[in-house]
């Protein structure tokens, strides 16, 4: 006979998948396992068989034949990188200078990355919610990234990001000079063989607009609009115009100390619900000092 055991559905957790919700709260149970159960009637909600892709509510009772989660575990590994900067917070939304080189989310190698520092930061304990990143940055990239420390912000940002509505401005320092401004409208694909991404007629539609600002003759500094924001979208993209990132050795760039690649913006829409002193908002990240350098413009402040 198995043994149920269980968690009620919080106000963080409504409208959310069963076995997202699962997934996260039982880091320990593999995910195989937790599918399995559900397949066999041994999760059910308010006494209900139910499958994974069933959206919860609060206050829905839900029970499952493993044992109860275990506190979050807040020990982070090794540094890797420069500290975690602040620029802007409220109760639900926590906006942060990521330092080229840390990653946005844990790996298998490694448990130190943005969300984890984010959650010993706040020494989280629950485990109905955890913070979550909103949108995630390369490990080489630096500059604004945004986490949502509610669920009803976690949801709200999350639409509001696939909706297009947040705009992203990120600064890159290229080889050659591209033309004063462009678009590049080229679809992309994930490729199978490793993590790479093409420019390929399968893939989904892309969009960049970049403005040339600075250059030193050799480099130059380009502000870029992600319209679409697909995954190495601005490195891929530049690339295939033959202006490839200093430092972005996958996709032809010159080697550097770091991926010359930087969020310098997030600009969020007037919309209810968002913090008021965000709405209408656009918060910055300060340009790194060396692409001030590379590029030959004047630093900043």
């Amino acid at each position: 006979m198995i043994e149920a055991r269980g968690f009620t559905v919080t106000p963080d957790q409504d409208g959310r998948r069963l076995d997202r919700v699962l997934r996260g709260l039982y880091r320990g149970v593999s995910l195989g396992y937790i599918m399995a159960a559900i397949r066999r009637g041994n999760v059910r909600v308010n006494g209900a068989k139910s499958g994974g892709d069933a959206r919860l509510a609060a206050g829905d009772a839900v029970t499952v034949p493993w044992p109860a989660p275990q506190a979050l575990d807040r020990r982070i590994g090794k540094r890797s990188a420069g500290e975690l900067q602040t620029l802007f917070k409220s109760e639900d939304v926590w906006i942060l200078e990521k330092p080229a080189g840390l990653l946005s989310q844990p790996d298998w190698k490694s448990d130190d990355s943005v969300i984890t520092r984010v959650w010993s930061r706040l020494s989280w304990t629950r485990t109905d919610f955890r913070p979550a990143l909103v949108h995630r940055l390369d490990r080489g990239a630096s500059g604004a990234i945004a986490a949502a420390l509610s669920g009803p912000a976690l949801r709200m940002l999350s639409e509001l990001v696939r909706e297009g509505m947040i705009k992203k401005i990120y600064l890159a320092v290229v080889s050659g000079i591209p033309p004063k401004a462009g678009e590049i409208d080229l679809p992309l694909l994930k490729s199978e063989n490793g993590n790479m991404v093409v420019v390929d007629d399968r893939g989904k539609r892309s969009i960049t607009r970049y403005r040339t600002i600075g250059s030193d003759g050799t480099n130059a500094l380009v502000e870029m609009d992600l319209v679409t924001g697909r995954p190495h979208q601005a490195r891929v993209h530049m690339a295939s115009i033959g202006h490839p990132i200093i430092g972005d050795a996958k996709y032809g760039g010159l080697p550097a100390e770091r991926l010359f690649l930087h969020a310098c913006s997030l600009t969020f829409p007037d919309v209810a619900g968002l913090p008021r002193n965000l709405r209408n908002n656009t918060i910055t990240s300060k340009t790194p000092r060396e692409f001030a350098l590379l590029s030959k413009l004047p630093e900043q402040g």
